[in-house]
């Protein structure tokens, strides 16, 4: 099924585990560059577990003054 929503959809969903909450993985792993690890790219989007982390994933503050 294709979609058309900019927003993306109000909850997720993935029909191979229906009853599983998920959540987005976005962005790069700084463990990966492009040669052998082309999943963890800028542009990749994954999922995972609500309550599971890792330790080689995470996010950048940006501050402006």
């Amino acid at each position: 099924a294709v979609a058309n929503n900019p927003q993306g959809p109000d909850s997720p969903f993935d029909p191979s585990e229906p009853n599983e909450k998920k959540r987005v993985h976005r962005g790069g792993s700084f463990l990966c560059n492009e040669q052998y690890c082309s999943r963890y790219i800028v542009g990749t989007r994954g999922k995972g577990e609500v309550n599971t982390g890792t330790n080689h994933l995470g996010f950048r503050c940006v501050r402006s003054n």
